[in-house]
C-alpha cells in the first residue's frame, strides 16, 4: 500500500514496473490527495506470467516466453487481495479503479472482460500488441459496471524493432473500438507525447484527471 486517503471510497489499485516504483512516489502522494483516492500498489506480481492471459513466445533474443496465468491472479486479486486491503482501510462500497503499464496494462484491460471488481480501467502504454488478444476480444462485453476505461499510448511505441509490438498502435486502436462498440463505459484512447511508458508522470496525470477529475 502507498497512500491512503481518509473519508473516500475510491481506490486505485496499481501495478507498476519494477524500475519506475520509487521514481514515481511523489507524484503517487501527489494524485492520491488531488483526487481523494487511496492508491494500493500491488507487489510480488511475476511480470510475464501473472499478466498474461494465455502462454505465448518472448519477446527479443533469449527472452523467457510468457505463462499465461492472469486466470489465477486475477482470482487471487479479487478474493484475498481486494477483501483484505478494503477491511484493512475500512472502506465499504468500493469505487475499484485498475492501473497497469505494459504488460499490466493489458492485464487492466483483459480484466475488464473477466470480473466485474472494478468501477474503471486505465491502460497506459498497455500491451495490446500480445498474441491474439483484439481477436479474443471481439464479441465479448466488458462488465457493465465499468464507468470509465482510459487508454493511453506513445506516439513514437509503434516504432519498436519488435514487429509484434510495433503493431500496438494499431491493436489499440482496434481494441479502444471494440470497447467503445461493446461498452457501457465511457471509453478514452488517445496517444501521447514519447516511447514505451516514458515520459510516464504525464501520462500518470493525464490518466488521473480522466478518471478522477471533474472535467471528463
Amino acid at each position: 500500500m502507498r497512500f491512503a486517503e481518509k473519508n473516500t471510497n475510491k481506490v486505485c489499485y496499481m501495478i507498476l514496473p519494477e524500475g519506475i516504483r520509487e521514481d514515481l512516489s511523489d507524484e503517487l502522494k501527489h494524485l492520491s490527495e488531488r483526487y481523494a483516492v487511496s492508491i494500493v500498489e500491488l507487489s510480488g506480481v511475476n511480470w510475464n506470467n501473472d499478466l498474461t492471459p494465455w502462454p505465448a513466445e518472448g519477446v527479443f533474443k533469449k527472452a523467457k516466453p510468457f505463462g499465461g496465468k492472469a486466470t489465477a491472479f486475477l482470482k487471487k486479486l479479487t478474493e484475498e487481495v481486494i477483501p483484505e486491503t478494503e477491511e484493512t482501510l475500512g472502506i465499504r462500497d468500493a469505487q475499484r479503479t485498475l492501473f497497469g503499464v505494459s504488460l499490466s496494462g493489458l492485464f487492466a484491460v483483459w480484466s475488464a472482460f473477466n470480473t466485474d471488481a472494478f468501477t474503471n480501467i486505465i491502460s497506459l502504454s498497455g500491451s495490446l500488441w500480445y498474441d491474439g488478444f483484439t481477436d479474443w476480444m471481439k464479441g465479448k462485453a466488458p462488465s457493465p459496471q465499468l464507468k470509465k476505461i482510459c487508454m493511453l499510448l506513445g506516439e513514437k511505441e509503434k516504432n519498436s524493432k519488435e514487429k509484434r509490438m510495433a503493431s500496438v498502435e494499431e491493436q489499440t486502436m482496434a481494441a479502444a473500438e471494440i470497447l467503445k462498440t461493446g461498452s457501457q463505459a465511457s471509453v478514452t484512447f488517445e496517444l501521447v507525447e514519447g516511447t514505451h511508458f516514458s515520459p510516464i508522470t504525464p501520462r500518470l496525470e493525464h490518466a488521473f484527471d480522466i478518471v478522477f477529475g471533474t472535467n471528463y
